[in-house]
């Protein structure tokens, strides 16, 4: 622990110009500890400065744990980390040195990680603010500059880990490189000398490159448009198989029209009773507002007056209905189940007209996640979006190219491996041996030379060719491409009428799929009202089942109670009558309380006699000891002899 604390101060005096020894930092309190923790926090950039004695508690707490967050520091193995965290805020010694120690010791990996938590922290954002567009929008936005800034320090990292013998290399060979190149445009110089008309050439072949690069941007546009034209198509003939779907079993007229005599009663409910009550209620409440807003602050002598007037226009309010209850009559009892029903069928209608608001919400909600999910996808694949059995040969593909790119990364990772210890080798064998790498060099000039010899010879044998041989080349060429189209003509006749046919069966496979998804369609369009319906009646059902188990409970209590109710009208009315039930169940009662006064007074008196059986019992104890100890001595036979004496209070025993 003393190497510690030394590690400790010593490591503080350098890095923040401290002049503490074991004494003085030993003597630090909790708050200077803390103080201390939060200026080399800050040394290290993980956080903004901040005062411990002035700052409010839950301040100091909250950025103290965000600073150390920052660090990713960690909990010691084998301790609580609700514990430490206490520990830590309380400013415990033990556990602030273990901190210290911990920020002192890995110097360089605390920087990096505080400088990577400034750049990658994602801010905290409500879910009702995240649900926004363009906050969502924002977040994907920086999301992706965060993935780029890791990209880029992953690489700023690598290149700084790059040894000097490596650029050094680079160099080495970007200079032969640059050798090579020079003696190539030498030899191209010596060659171009005795031609003529050379800038002619030169523009030619300028224009002739031009040309090759606009017939490829061509071609490529010509692709891009093919499969564009190929993906309309697609759609035309998916949106044409929906049109025949929908078309297929249409809808009746009276289903329609029951469809939009539902939604009027609906949309005259909330324009009419729905809407104007909530309209109501917000200006109430706006009123309300307004007054209190305009009042002045209420003391605590207003409060408690406006509390004893709501106790008292409440107990107003029960004596009201108290007196309404009392003078009602039979017609009001009548109409009560009735005014019930109405409640509750006001109730149900405003509870379904909230599910429809709150669904109508989460629909807008999900076709503005739809059409961000759309855009996203446009913003990806462009207009093309792969669906059925194009997207799963897309998949297949991207599952063998993925089979491919893995094994040729594998190959490559292991080609750099020995590339690395070939260099390493040749890098010790060079500082072994210089001579060694002007060998290499050497070899490598004397190898472009043999290329270029050997393409000079290649040049030299095409010019000493005729042009009756190049001709009876290309003749013969002639001849051998008749042959072939000859051979293959008798082919394509009879791949003709197969691919007729093909043709055929593909337009009859094509039609059975459209009535087969129209069919599908209409079918699973019928069977989820079903299903609704099914399960809708199945929860009435059971609703019902639990109703009727609880009225029948209720029932058979009820016949219970009323058969006790006879039996004591009956009872009341006989003369010789027996004991009714509430007499004999007082009469219990006063047994029971007869009995409990009886206990309490046993009780009391046997703790009133508790000291004097206790010291009874004492007394009795001492007697049984001092009998044992006199068997005792009786049984062990007598050193000496002695008389006894005994008297009516006392024993005595006489040694001679």
């Amino acid at each position: 622990m003393t190497d510690q604390m030394k590690f400790i101060v010593k490591e503080i005096n350098q890095t923040l110009g401290r002049n503490y020894d074991l004494i003085k930092f030993d003597a630090l309190d909790e708050k200077q500890l803390l103080q201390l923790l939060v200026d080399l926090l800050v040394f290290f950039k993980a956080g903004e400065k901040l005062d411990i004695c002035e700052d409010e508690t839950e301040n100091v707490s909250i950025r103290l744990l965000e600073m150390l967050g920052n660090v990713k520091l960690r909990p010691p193995s084998g301790v609580d980390p609700a514990t430490f965290r206490t520990q830590l805020l309380a400013g415990d010694a033990r556990t602030v040195h273990h901190v210290l120690y911990w920020l002192l010791s890995n110097p360089e990996q605390v920087k990096n990680t505080a400088y990577l938590a400034r750049y990658l922290k994602i801010p905290e954002i409500p879910p009702d603010v995240a649900r926004n567009n363009t906050i969502q929008d924002l977040l994907d936005v920086y999301n992706n500059l965060i993935d780029e800034f890791k990209d880029v320090h992953k690489r700023t990292r690598l290149l700084q880990k790059e040894k000097a013998t490596e650029i050094i290399n680079d160099i080495k060979e970007m200079a032969v490189e640059r050798d090579i190149v020079i003696k190539k445009l030498e030899n191209v110089q010596v060659h171009l000398a005795d031609v003529k008309n050379k800038d002619d050439l030169l523009h030619e072949s300028k224009l002739l490159r031009v040309q090759q690069e606009r017939a490829k941007e061509l071609k490529a546009q010509y692709e891009t448009q093919q499969t564009q034209l190929k993906t309309a198509s697609d759609q035309l003939k998916r949106y044409l198989n929906v049109m025949h779907g929908q078309s297929a079993v249409p809808k009746t007229a009276t289903d329609v029209i029951k469809h939009l005599q539902e939604e009027i009663q609906l949309n005259n409910y909330l324009v009419k009773e729905k809407l104007p009550q909530e309209c109501n209620n917000l200006q109430k409440e706006l009123n309300i507002m307004q007054t209190v807003a305009m009042e002045q602050h209420p003391t605590r002598n207003d409060l408690n007056g406006i509390q004893e007037k709501i106790a008292n226009v409440n107990a107003e309010i029960e004596q009201l209905v108290q007196q309404k209850l009392a003078t009602s009559g039979s017609q009001e009892d009548k109409l009560a189940p009735f005014r019930q029903q109405a409640s509750v069928i006001k109730r149900n209608k405003e509870a379904s007209a909230a599910h429809v608001h709150e669904l109508t919400a989460t629909l807008k909600e999900h076709e503005a996640t739809l059409a961000d999910v759309q855009s996203q996808v446009k913003q990806l694949l462009g207009d093309m979006v792969l669906r059925g059995e194009e997207l799963k040969k897309y998949v297949n593909s991207l599952r063998t190219k993925s089979t491919v790119y893995k094994r040729q990364r594998a190959n490559l990772s292991t080609f750099k491996v020995e590339a690395g210890i070939l260099t390493r080798t040749l890098q010790i064998i060079c500082t072994a041996d210089p001579t060694v790498e002007m060998a290499l060099l050497n070899y490598k000039k004397m190898k472009i030379d043999d290329e270029e010899d050997i393409e000079k010879d290649a040049k030299s044998e095409l010019t000493k060719k005729s042009l009756h041989d190049l001709s009876q080349l290309v003749a013969q060429t002639a001849q051998k491409l008749s042959e072939v189209r000859q051979e293959l003509q008798p082919l394509a006749d009879k791949i003709k009428p197969i691919k007729h046919d093909f043709q055929t069966v593909q337009q009859q496979y094509e039609q059975k799929k459209r009535v087969y998804e129209a069919t599908s369609i209409n079918i699973s369009s019928q069977m989820e009202p079903l299903k609704n319906q099914v399960k809708a009646l199945t929860d009435e059902l059971q609703s019902k089942e639990d109703e009727w188990k609880n009225l029948r409970q209720k029932i058979m209590k009820a016949e219970s109670l009323q058969e006790v109710v006879m039996f004591e009208m009956k009872n009341s009315m006989q003369s010789p009558r027996q004991p009714s039930k509430m007499e004999s169940m007082k009469r219990k009662i006063t047994d029971l309380e007869d009995i409990v006064r009886n206990l309490e007074d046993e009780q009391r008196a046997i703790s009133s006699r508790q000291g004097a059986v206790e010291e009874q019992t004492r007394l009795w104890q001492n007697t049984l000891d001092l009998l044992r100890c006199k068997l005792k001595t009786r049984s062990e036979p007598a050193p000496r002899q002695g008389r006894m004496h005994i008297t009516q209070h006392s024993q005595m025993l006489t040694l001679s």
